[in-house]
């Protein structure tokens, strides 16, 4: 069995038992807190506040600095006409901050632009306020400044036959045009040249920039150049050096009524010209506006003598341009050289398409005498001209055969005899002179085809003319040359945007390995050439925070 026990203390008074409880708690000093550990305790409470407080301030900060920063980019953007004080107080009362603006101050001419606003904004601190720190305050400085330094600029614009579709050379050309416009403001002062290249198969050099250069004299039809691959290893052309020529030819028209080919490989005058350093906005617009579509491309020609127009080896040209009044007096240094610290250079390049097929006339029907006589019948009216082709050379004899073409009232003939129509009066074409006059396939119907059919020519010389021209350069080539003359102008400290304009894959990867970097690249369609070039445009005029 059990028995239960009860000890002493359990059986002592209830009163008795709390008090010796209290005493015991009383007494025990395990878990109490020191005064160092309270003080302590407080302390970090305080300056925990503080960090809060601080937070809260720098992040109010941030938020003034970042408005500032926004609001003087905007300010002092040079296309910007609103007032600038009126700009900066909207972006700040736009983030619900009308009253931490301090202060906008502004300087303006006609090409340079800089605003300066501060702002502060108050805050009520929290803990701090314990410490004898009421308020905090949100302190910021923007300065940003769009001005034009000294620049040179070459546009290299593709007017190749595809940017006829669907109006695409009319977004180019308004593109170009506003691009003029932000880099060259009315009435402003006069920083900035710009050079305009059209390309197509082929860059036209026109009358006016051909004569400041040195062509060979093979012909006079056309300005053209023609260039060895290891030429894009510079960037570089001389005046003084001299510059192989494209043949003048027309590898498509089959017309022998002609006086002159319709469809030059080469553009003839200043149709799609070169126009070198001007700065006159009013000019290089009306240039612009009259640039059309048609051929194809090489975006690597382009390249060269956009290129070649920045190169200090162009400068001889340029003086002797400002001389004749062709170029502002004030650039007749130009192009400056590449260490000038005050100049900056650029080059502005796009392309709807990718480099295709380069094309001249065979070396044979290049230069030379032709087997081709012409009569023009004493005098100048080249309608009534008579042809005739040399068949049978039998040389040292007098037995040589003629076939003579005639179209007489609307009525073809021909025949053979031993001497060219027109007798003495008939002289000898030169190549250069006869595809000027006639399209290679023209010349193959309107003197081959019938001596071919009547045994005096074979199917191969007949053939041979009707191609008289030959692929100088295929699209790979011309691919490794763009990347040659792009990568040369880069190491020269040339900055080179690069559009691909509703382009193919193969050219907007050209493009993209033109530029100067990916942000240098831009892939684009439609209405967004124009902002491109804008935003262009407005980077090269150096809008940017200084402060």
């Amino acid at each position: 069995m059990f028995r239960s026990t009860t000890s002493h203390r359990a059986l002592a008074p209830n009163g008795s038992g709390i008090r010796d409880r209290l005493c015991g708690f009383a007494a025990d000093t395990s878990g109490n807190m020191s005064y160092l550990a309270i003080v302590g305790s407080l302390v970090m409470m305080v300056f925990g506040g503080v960090g809060v407080d601080m937070m809260h301030a720098e992040l109010k900060r941030t938020k003034v600095q970042n408005t500032l920063d926004r609001a003087v980019l905007a300010a002092a953007n040079i296309e910007n006409v609103t007032d600038p004080r009126q700009v900066v107080e909207e972006y700040f009362t736009a983030m619900g901050m009308g009253d931490a603006l301090t202060t906008v101050d502004f300087d303006q001419s006609a090409t340079a632009k800089r605003v300066t606003a501060t702002g502060n904004s108050a805050i009520a601190s929290g803990f701090m306020s314990l410490i004898g720190v009421n308020s905090l305050d949100a302190y910021g400085l923007a300065t940003a400044e769009h001005a034009t330094a000294n620049v040179e600029i070459s546009m290299v614009l593709d007017i190749s036959g595809s940017m006829g579709w669907n109006s695409k050379i009319v977004n180019m050309r308004s593109a170009a045009r506003n691009f003029v416009d932000i880099l060259m403001p009315p009435d402003g002062e006069a920083l900035t040249t710009i050079s305009i290249v059209p390309y197509n198969a082929n860059v036209n050099l026109g009358t006016t920039t051909a004569s400041y250069f040195t062509l060979d004299d093979l012909h006079d039809y056309s300005n053209c150049v023609i260039f060895d691959d290891a030429e894009f290893d510079t960037t570089g052309i001389s005046p003084t050096e001299i510059l192989t020529r494209l043949g003048h030819f027309d590898l498509n028209s089959t017309n022998e009524y002609t006086t002159a080919i319709p469809g030059p490989w080469c553009y003839t005058g200043n149709t799609g010209a070169v126009m070198a350093h001007s700065s006159d906005p009013a000019a290089l617009k009306t240039h612009i506006s009259g640039l059309n579509a048609g051929g194809n491309t090489a975006i690597d020609l382009g390249m060269k003598w956009g290129t070649a127009l920045l190169d200090p080896a162009a400068r001889p040209a340029i003086s002797a341009m400002a001389g004749d009044g062709l170029v502002d007096a004030a650039f007749a240094a130009r192009p400056a050289a590449y260490t000038d610290p005050e100049t900056s250079k650029y080059i502005v390049v796009m392309t709807d398409g990718e480099n295709t097929t380069q094309y001249d006339l065979k070396q044979r029907y290049k230069y030379g005498m032709s087997d081709v006589w012409i009569d023009d019948r004493g005098n100048s009216d080249p309608s009534d001209d008579r042809f005739s082709l040399l068949v049978r050379d039998r040389a040292g004899t007098t037995d040589d055969v003629y076939f003579w073409q005639r179209y007489e009232n609307s009525y073809y003939s021909y025949r053979y005899r031993g001497a060219p129509d027109g007798g003495s009066n008939a002289r000898r074409m030169s190549n250069a002179d006869l595809f000027a006059r006639f399209g290679t396939r023209a010349v193959a119907g309107k003197l081959y085809v019938q001596p071919y059919y009547d045994g005096y020519v074979s199917y191969n010389q007949y053939y041979d003319v009707y191609y008289a021209y030959e692929a100088t350069v295929g699209p790979d080539p011309a691919d490794a040359r763009l990347d040659t003359i792009c990568d040369a102008a880069k190491a020269q400290g040339v900055v080179v945007f690069a559009i691909g304009f509703e382009a193919p894959q193969r050219g907007l990867d050209a493009m993209r390995n033109c530029a100067s970097s990916p942000a240098h690249f831009f892939d684009v369609n439609g209405a967004d050439l124009e902002e491109t070039f804008a935003s262009i445009a407005n980077t090269i005029t150096q809008l940017r925070l200084t402060q």
